[in-house]
């Protein structure tokens, strides 16, 4: 049995429920919910057990009201702009069906693009008789110029819409949205944001961004319980934009909510509870903080560009990408690491793996470039702690240097 150094993490790490030994990097995957969230969660399903039927018909609709409301305000977006869906994949999908594309046109998309975004565009762009253009996303980038410049060398006439990161899964770069959507507005081309990991790690306003439509799970950087997403769909783009599934109508109601939003909100029998706890959380999470919101989303990031400072440090490599464009996650290039691994599904890096069993250390092991380059990376939530990624930094000269001499 492996014996695992046990680091608790910061006195925020008491509000999280991770196993006694477990280093936990990897917030940015999955997200992490916290137990008063839970335990919360526990409340309102039994409210709602108690009497299922009197709960949905009477008690979902204001809660549901009230959440997308404080949803948003907490992304800058216009009154009946924004509706609940499961995950950034469902609303990806909606987002593309809905997408008046035609014949021969073409849509933009990096080569770091989130691989379920980008299969629910190829298979979308296909259906469509449409072409998806690929952008060769410069990595390492060393101003954001660069990104601007592979975008604008991109475009051709045919192209019409664009699909992008907000923040890219793989690096946790940020990338310079505003100015992407201006340039290619410009060019006229609209765009469609996948934002997964925008909500909570960093400040939005999204009736300011001008694209066709945003979407970003809560569970990840809010920490809400999974299957929350938030989907913005702008005022000019609503008109006849439908969810995958059809349930109520909007003029089966008599409502203040935009037509968009009734043909959102009860589609089928859902959980409801992990949007309707998403103020719960937004409120909890910003209690952690004397700063608010604010204060969240700045030591995440402070966070993390320590732990990518002590972790490049350590195995003696560059920063790949400016401190502007980092948040709450962070990528550290291995240079000369090239693992073979298979291509079954479940397929785990052996170094993702050894930092798992030897170190108890859950951190993950990304790919840029078609597998080219390999590089970890690191998630900063409230719960860690400096002295956590220095324990990786450890682990990582000590899994390199074993590797030599075999």
């Amino acid at each position: 049995m492996h014996i695992h150094k046990s680091l608790k993490g910061s006195t925020a790490g008491n509000h999280w429920a991770f196993r006694e030994g477990t280093v936990f990097l990897n917030h940015g995957s999955f997200g992490a919910c916290p137990l008063p969230v839970i335990s919360e969660r526990e409340k309102l399903l039994r409210w709602i057990e108690s009497d299922p039927m009197e709960f949905i018909l009477s008690e979902y609709f204001p809660l549901q009201t009230s959440a997308i409301n404080r949803m948003e305000h907490f992304t800058g977006a216009e009154p009946g702009s924004i509706a609940f869906v499961e995950n950034t994949t469902v609303g990806i999908n909606t987002i593309l069906h809905n997408l008046p594309l035609k014949p021969g046109d073409g849509v933009l998309v990096t080569d770091h693009e989130y691989f379920a975004s980008m299969n629910s565009l190829r298979v979308n762009a296909k259906h469509k008789g449409a072409s998806v253009q690929l952008i060769n996303l410069p990595f390492p980038v060393v101003s954001e110029d660069e990104i601007l410049d592979a975008f604008a060398d991109a475009v051709t006439p045919s192209t019409k819409f664009a699909l992008i990161d907000h923040i890219v899964s793989s690096t946790g770069m940020i990338l310079p949205l505003k100015r992407i959507i201006n340039l290619l507005a410009e060019m006229g081309v609209k765009t469609v944001v996948d934002g997964a990991h925008g909500p909570g790690q960093v400040a939005l306003c999204l009736k300011e961004l001008g694209c066709l439509a945003y979407v970003g799970n809560c569970h990840k950087w809010i920490c809400s319980p999974r299957s929350a997403a938030v989907l913005y769909v702008n005022p000019d783009f609503q008109k006849d934009f439908l969810p995958l599934p059809i349930s109520h109508l909007p003029d089966e109601f008599d409502t203040d909510m935009s037509p968009f939003q009734i043909y959102f909100r009860w589609n089928g029998t859902p959980d409801p509870t992990p949007a309707l706890l998403v103020p719960f959380t937004l409120d909890f999470m910003e209690s952690l903080s004397s700063r608010g919101w604010p204060g969240v989303m700045e030591e995440n990031r402070e966070k993390a560009l320590h732990a990518r400072s002590v972790i490049c440090s350590a195995l003696e490599t560059d920063f790949p990408c400016p401190d502007s464009m980092v948040g709450s996650m962070a990528c550290i290039p291995l240079d000369g690491y090239k693992p073979d691994i298979s291509r079954k599904p479940d397929r785990i890096d052996p170094l993702q793996r050894w930092l798992k069993l030897e170190k108890g250390i859950v951190v993950p092991v990304a790919e840029t470039g078609n597998g080219e380059r390999h590089l970890i990376r690191i998630s900063a939530q409230l719960y860690n702690d400096p002295e956590q990624y220095n324990y990786l930094a450890e682990a990582l000269v000590e899994f390199r240097e074993s590797v030599h001499r075999n």
